[in-house]
């Protein structure tokens, strides 16, 4: 692989030992890749941020390198963590998992990055550019900014994505590269009777067909919303590792099937109706009509569907055994106090936090056996990271709603 002179000296340790680790990983997965050079960045996003899938071992590895006076290059997010840092009394985290997570994030502040801790860093904390090079962790972020927005990163975990930020670099491959960001799966979808949740439950099932490796291309009857193509990413990449997908007509890339193909044919087409979307909840997911708990807000909630959640919410009062909780990051809860919206969700008993989702908090503690979410990644992964007997449906904004209130 080729390096420059800079990257050398990184390389070798003129720049201290951690950079010197940090280069070294990020040269040898370039080299697995078969890059021939490195590209530099100017922002990356961490994930790994919660106590309860980092543990100590993390803690002791960042506190090291910020005594030892590392620091990041790239402009550098965090995701959420584990806990609501303000208000995690309210959430019922014990105590000593929160000293535990403020370790954590404080080492992470102190190598330069900033603590945004959501999940959706690209609405308003970090916002990449059309094509611009970055290195973000987080699935539903990778797909979200691969896609979407039209920026191009690999599928980064933790430690690599740190090391980018250290050293302000990746290896120039993979989806950085044009002729890897073209559609071989083409997906029509009868969409006519899809609500919100459907988008995230069609994630699942192409996501559960494909391999990490394919990028579908969708074709849909009304364009989804911003929120419907969170959904869709998000699970897409939780059931499938997919990290990018094109909408034809919508998403950058994808102007026209001849664009979203780069004028090549599909490799196969996948025909979606709502009998798959039926058929993908009831393969892993099953009825929940008394919940203990309905979890919104992953990714993180946008203010608009906080807005509409309030909407649903006028009149009407959450049922006393059940915790309706709305994640969501501190930029827009801070702006979302200066709306009666807000007011709207605390007087009916909901509550909304900060900092925190529902699938890195340590909800396990809770005493909730029983959740309902619109989101299938939030579905897909709850019962997973918290052990134990939990279960989870997947409803809609307007079923949730209808179910958890009186």
């Amino acid at each position: 692989m080729y390096l420059t002179d800079y990257e050398e000296k990184m390389l070798d340790g003129e720049y201290g030992e951690w950079v010197s680790r940090a280069m070294k990983l990020i040269v040898k997965l370039g080299e697995l890749a078969g890059a021939e050079r490195l590209t530099p960045i100017r922002r990356a996003h961490l994930s790994g941020i919660s106590y309860k899938t980092a543990g100590d071992a993390a803690i002791q590895l960042l506190e090291d390198m910020a005594n030892d006076n590392v620091r990041v290059k790239a402009f550098t997010t965090l995701n959420p963590a584990g806990i609501d840092l303000l208000s995690w009394k309210e959430m019922g985290i014990p105590e000593e998992f929160v000293v535990k997570q403020k370790r954590l994030v404080d080492a992470y502040v102190r190598l330069g990055a900033k603590p945004t801790l959501t999940c959706a860093p690209y609405f308003f904390e970090n916002v990449p550019e059309r094509n611009e090079v970055v290195a973000f962790a987080e699935s539903s972020a990778i797909i979200f900014v691969n896609s979407v927005i039209g920026a191009r990163t690999n599928r980064h975990g933790s430690l690599d994505a740190l090391a980018a930020a250290i050293v302000g670099r990746v290896a120039l491959t993979g989806l950085l590269l044009d002729e890897n960001r073209r559609a071989n799966i083409l997906v029509k979808v009868h969409d006519e009777a899809f609500r919100e949740n459907d988008f995230g439950l069609l994630g699942l099932h192409i996501g559960g067909v494909l391999k990490p490796t394919d990028i579908p291309a969708f074709v849909f009857q009304k364009n989804p919303s911003i929120n419907e193509l969170r959904l869709l990413g998000a699970a897409l990449a939780a059931s499938g590792a997919l990290a990018m997908f094109h909408v034809i007509g919508v998403t950058p890339e994808a102007k026209n099937q001849s664009m979203a193909f780069g004028g090549e044919t599909p490799e196969d087409v996948l025909i979606v109706d709502k009998r798959d979307i039926i058929a993908t909840r009831e393969k892993y997911f099953g009825e929940i009509n008394e919940p203990d708990a309905a979890f919104i807000g992953c990714p993180h909630a946008s203010l608009e569907e906080i807005r509409y959640i309030a909407s649903l919410l006028k009149g009407r009062k959450i049922k006393e055994d059940v915790k309706f909780w709305i994640f969501t990051s501190r930029h827009v809860l801070n702006a979302l106090k200066q709306e009666t919206a807000y007011q709207t969700i605390i007087k009916a008993g909901g509550r909304i936090f900060a900092d925190t989702c529902m699938v890195v908090a340590p909800i396990e503690f809770l005493g909730v056996k029983k959740i309902l979410t619109n989101s299938s990644k939030a579905a897909w992964y709850i019962p997973r990271f918290s052990g134990g007997e939990i279960f989870v449906d997947v409803r809609s904004l307007n079923e949730i709603i209808n179910i958890i209130t009186i």
